[in-house]
């Protein structure tokens, strides 16, 4: 069955189907070569390009102000098509800088040679003609690591944090602009448990660092906790008068109170009445002109926990 066949039978479906499917051949060929022709001819545009600084001193920091050039190229159609949906990376030479007072500038006009050298065609003109940046000496110092506020431990019921945390090391070394160290004093972590704890924590915790221009050697620390399972016990505790004239006696409505410790359950035999003081303090009564007193905690067991004590004041009676 030929063409010719069906220009006689113009009538018949199949002819008419035929006929379409070779126009639209036709046509993506000629559009295919009008495309090829048309990009293939030089055109100007304005492009954008990444900046990657090299020959920087390691001694010191870039924060650049601009971070790409803006420039109009000449070059072909398809490489035009190219720059606009794949941004390419040029490298300027620090080297040719102007630095004054923690500023500098690069003029492009100086490397156009250099940039025409890495790209398909050739720079025009730029839409600015320098590139603008702060710098300043890289230095390092070392900063201690510390428990955020803001941390949260849930902690099963009755058990208890002991001692201080530890943190493996407590400081690191922080390099980066010294504007930027000056107003570094610490470093926090944040802790938050959601599951319930019973046993020592150990975790690796990696510090945030969100400045690109400040780094942080290490940048993690160990952070260890000790749990222990805590009770509860109560002693008769007298209180232990001081800063009295002399010249008086005092007499204490009650001479002793009860005082209540939570400490770990390997303590409960070690812990005595002795183990803690509670102080009257004369000065507290302002010669007597004060009906009561409250009694303050002078010293406990390190380990101790939740310590409280009935009555929280007393009455006195002095005697001259």
């Amino acid at each position: 069955m030929d063409l010719h066949y069906f220009n006689k039978n113009s009538t018949n479906p199949l002819a008419k189907n035929q006929k379409v499917k070779l126009f639209i051949i036709f046509f993506l060929i000629s559009f295919l070569f009008w495309g090829v022709t048309k990009f293939s001819k030089n055109y100007s545009a304005l492009v954008l390009f990444d900046v990657k600084y090299i020959n920087v001193p390691r001694l010191l920091i870039l924060q650049p102000k601009y971070k790409i050039i803006e420039g109009y190229v000449n070059t072909s159609g398809f490489q035009l098509f190219y720059y606009r949906f794949f941004r390419k990376t040029l490298e300027v030479d620090f080297s040719v800088s102007e630095l004054k007072n923690s500023e500098g500038l690069i003029s492009l006009i100086s490397l156009r040679r250099s940039l025409d050298d890495q790209i398909t065609g050739s720079f025009l003109s730029f839409e600015n003609e320098k590139l603008f940046f702060n710098y300043s000496l890289h230095v390092t110092k070392k900063v201690p690591v510390i428990i955020d506020n803001k941390s949260k431990f849930n902690i099963a019921s009755g058990f208890s944090l002991i001692n201080d945390p530890l943190i493996e090391p407590d400081s690191i070394h922080v390099s980066g602009p010294k504007s930027k160290l000056d107003k570094l004093n610490f470093i926090p972590i944040l802790i938050n448990t959601n599951e319930e704890i019973s046993v020592n924590i150990e975790s690796e915790v990696f510090l945030k660092n969100d400045d690109p221009f400040v780094r942080y050697t290490p940048d993690k620390v160990t952070y260890k906790q000790s749990i222990k399972k805590f009770t509860e016990q109560s002693f008769d505790v007298f209180l232990k008068v001081i800063n009295i004239p002399d010249s008086q006696k005092i007499k204490l409505f009650p001479k002793k109170v009860k005082l209540f410790s939570s400490f770990p359950v390997e303590f409960v035999n070690n812990v005595k009445n002795d183990d803690f003081e509670l102080i009257f303090d004369y000065l507290d009564t302002n010669d007597g002109n004060f009906q009561s007193v409250p009694i303050r905690l002078n010293k406990s067991p390190n380990f101790s926990k939740n310590v409280r004590w009935e009555p929280k004041s007393i009455s006195y009676l002095i005697k001259k």
